[in-house]
């Protein structure tokens, strides 16, 4: 008896230790990655701030393979951000560099569950912005991202129990103008992600694989998962002039301004393209869908987001 105690102290002593150990690595390394970011912030000479960016690519890699990293929260890092879906499958770690002539490039890795291995796997994304035609009509992978620092990851099903993990972000592109993206990622069995997915309904004439709004670079532009006002034709009819009514409702949707032309002959030129900030737009998630619904009602009603449908996290807001 005596002996079996003994051997139960060991054990737990020695599980506690290990546990205690790799926190004070994970403390140790997010430390290093939340002071290089901040130095790559501040520095002003372009060819040190990219030698700079390898090191905190090696640096966040190391710390997203050791074991168990999925259970470290990352919460000090506010200048990269760290997106965790809902149910856990998912995490994305983004941030931006900007170059000498102004373009953004984006950087990111990606953890995605493997249902059949029972384990997270680990993505570096490559961004490959500049070279994607059409980006909107595209399905794209790790190794050719259409890049983005994402701020909001919300979790949806499909009407056969599929999951896709919707992501808004922000594309800085250059110096004219700058975009911001409704993208759909998904996830197989095998942990291998996929970005793109045909399940935008009603916005445009073709099938669309992601939302991509490019606006003038000094342009403001509203684009946030809230609950918001809409209004729908009712079930009902008035019964004086034996006319459909309209019902008020009220939900979380995707919500966003409509861009237009500083002049009509500037049409569908991306730089020159502002918010007409008293017109509303959204996407409803209807059976997996988000479905377009023009000219909403904007004013945000009491009631909280349900917190197991969306993820957001405060962290450094790029100059829009």
């Amino acid at each position: 008896m005596r002996n079996r105690l003994i051997l139960f102290l060991f054990v737990s002593a020695t599980l506690f230790n290990g546990y205690s150990q790799r926190k004070e690595t994970f403390i140790a390394l997010e430390d290093s990655i939340v002071r290089l970011h901040k130095s790559i912030l501040l520095e002003s000479n372009t060819i040190l701030r990219y030698q700079k960016n390898e090191q905190l690519l090696f640096l966040l890699e190391e710390a997203l393979d050791l074991k168990n990293s999925i259970s470290y929260p990352f919460d000090s890092l506010k200048t990269i951000s760290v997106l965790m879906s809902p149910d856990r499958k998912v995490r994305i770690f983004t941030w931006y560099l900007v170059n000498e002539e102004g373009v953004h490039e984006h950087y990111g890795y990606l953890q995605a569950y493997d249902e059949e291995k029972k384990q997270y796997k680990l993505y570096t994304l490559i961004d490959k912005w500049q070279q994607i035609n059409n980006p909107a009509a595209q399905n794209l992978t790790v190794w050719n991202w259409f890049g983005a620092l994402y701020m909001e990851i919300i979790e949806i099903k499909s009407t056969n129990d599929k999951t896709y993990y919707t992501l808004i972000g922000w594309n800085g592109k250059n110096i004219l103008s700058q975009c911001k993206v409704i993208e759909a990622l998904s996830i197989n069995s095998k942990g291998i992600p996929s970005f793109g997915a045909p399940i935008f309904r009603g916005y445009a004439k073709t099938r669309l694989m992601r939302i991509v709004f490019e606006y003038a670079k000094r342009s403001p532009f509203h684009l946030h998962y809230e609950k918001q006002l809409y209004t729908q034709k009712s079930t009902k009819k008035d019964k004086k002039t034996n006319r459909y009514l309209t019902d008020t409702l009220s939900t979380e949707m995707i919500v966003f301004n409509r861009l237009i032309p500083m002049d009509e002959s500037l049409q569908g030129i991306p730089q020159f393209m502002v918010e007409e900030s008293s017109i509303n737009d959204a996407f409803l998630e209807k059976e997996g869908k988000w479905v377009y619904i023009p000219d909403i009602i904007a004013r945000n009603p009491d009631k909280p987001l349900r917190p197991r449908e969306h993820r957001t996290r405060n962290f450094y807001t790029p100059v829009q």
